[in-house]
């Protein structure tokens, strides 16, 4: 028993003393700047679809007009902290610009998110939320796409496979709970990307391919088998009223902070801003089209075809400040798309030479105006076209001195045929007025074609 007693003294020495390997998962930063890339990558799409050319010089003007007006409203707007960082973020600045004229309903902040906002014109918010149903009505079929989550818990292998990422992942945190003896009831933040759902310490992977079975609508394949979705749902958030841009961000699922943006709220600020910018006094942008704004469904088009710069719940309610590295935090970038937000500049239209100024030519050197040579009359424009081919004045046609054929036959006796002779002479002058007429309009075709 000895031995076996030392190797046990050994080895809890070991766990304990010895450092031990881990892996963590980094959390995602909020980048407010994407924001501010959708903001301008919406008003210019919709100032292109509006007919007006990006060589416009009001073009440009209308971003670096709109960039100071959204920067006075971040001046006045109620600051968020999340974390050590105390700013405005882009929702009170939202708040601030007056975006509940626009968005008269509660709106969700993200793509399929559980709360929804009602941007009061108080400076309030009014949140909601709606029973979470998550979502289990994919299908997996045998050998195609495909959530997975795997791991070992307790002496155990858990192995489960579905079409729905956040329900497999849900149901995989529901099964190590349920290993390790801890509450099954209790229902994890989730957070969500397109590959990926991550569910307290389980995650679900997608597979594009390899699907171990064919599995209906509201179930998942377990040990060999398709069956049921046991896991819990999270809770409804609740209603509340009159809350803080604070407030209302604490009260943020963690599941809604990385999903993406709602194009409805990114519209409604590139509206109220664009529409505060063109009302300044010297306004030298493009007017704002006050029947014809910017749609939420003109900005999806810009986030799908960009989802490097698309910006999240996250980017959208996290602080904005000022630092060395970005010291115009609210200014719209030039290119939306680019690496470097670089901020829009207007051109100089008011003095286009400026930078080429007149110079002096000194005293008036008397130069009278300048005088213009004589007009040329028509025959003199014509007789260009005339004078060509001057060969062709004296051309005359040779004349030829046709017989009408008379054949004869023997036939019961000899027959003159001559009659079509007596027909042609007796209508001469017609035929002859009619092939004039012909062979003018001939020519004329000739001409006419060419």
């Amino acid at each position: 028993m000895k031995p076996l007693k030392s190797m046990l003294v050994f080895w809890l020495f070991a766990v304990l003393v010895l450092p031990s390997s881990a892996w963590s998962q980094a959390l995602p930063v909020a980048q407010p700047d994407r924001v501010g890339r959708a903001v301008s990558g919406a008003i210019q799409d919709g100032m292109r679809s509006r007919g007006f050319a990006a060589n416009d010089p009001r073009f440009a003007s209308t971003l670096a007009r709109v960039s100071p007006q959204l920067a006075t409203v971040a001046g006045s707007a109620a600051t968020v902290t999340v974390g050590a960082v105390t700013a405005p973020g882009w929702a009170s600045v939202a708040l601030a610009v007056g975006i509940g004229a626009v968005i008269t309903y509660a709106v969700n902040l993200g793509l399929d998110a559980l709360v929804r906002w009602l941007f009061r014109t108080d400076g309030k918010i009014d949140e909601s939320g709606e029973n979470l149903a998550i979502p289990t009505s994919t299908a997996m079929t045998a050998g195609g796409a495909y959530w997975k989550v795997s791991f070992h818990s307790a002496g155990v292998n858990v192995d489960l496979a579905g079409g729905d990422g956040e329900a497999v992942a849900r149901q995989g945190y529901y099964e190590y709970r349920s290993q390790t003896g801890q509450d099954t009831q209790a229902a994890p933040s989730c957070s969500i990307t397109s590959t990926q759902v991550t569910c307290g310490v389980i995650y679900a992977i997608k597979q594009a391919t390899g699907a171990p079975a064919s599995c209906p609508a509201g179930s998942l394949y377990k040990n060999g088998a398709c069956g049921p979705y046991t896991f819990t749902a999270p809770a409804a958030v609740p209603t509340k009223a009159g809350l803080s841009p604070q407030q209302a961000t604490n009260d943020i699922p963690a599941a809604d902070l990385d999903k993406r943006l709602n194009t409805a709220i990114v519209a409604a600020l590139a509206n109220r801003a664009w529409q505060q910018a063109a009302s300044q006094p010297g306004y030298d942008g493009l007017p704002y089209p006050q029947s014809n704004p910017i749609r939420a469904d003109e900005v999806g088009p810009w986030m799908e075809a960009n989802p490097d710069f698309a910006p999240t719940v996250r980017d959208f309610t996290a602080p904005n400040p000022t630092t060395s590295s970005n010291p115009q935090p609210w200014s719209l970038p030039q290119n939306p798309t680019s690496a470097t937000t670089t901020p829009a500049q207007a051109p100089n239209a008011t003095n286009p030479a400026a930078a080429n100024p007149l110079q002096n030519l000194g005293p008036d050197p008397g130069i009278g105006a300048p005088t213009l040579e004589q007009t040329p009359t028509a025959y003199q424009i014509a007789k260009p076209v005339l004078d060509l081919l001057p060969g062709l004045r004296s051309f005359q046609p040779q004349t030829q001195a046709g017989v009408c054929p008379r054949p004869t036959i023997e036939l019961y006796g000899s027959h003159t045929l001559d009659a079509h002779c007596r027909l042609i002479d007796e209508n001469k002058s017609i035929i002859q007025t009619a092939m004039v007429f012909a062979w003018a309009a001939l020519a004329l075709f000739i001409i006419l074609s060419a």
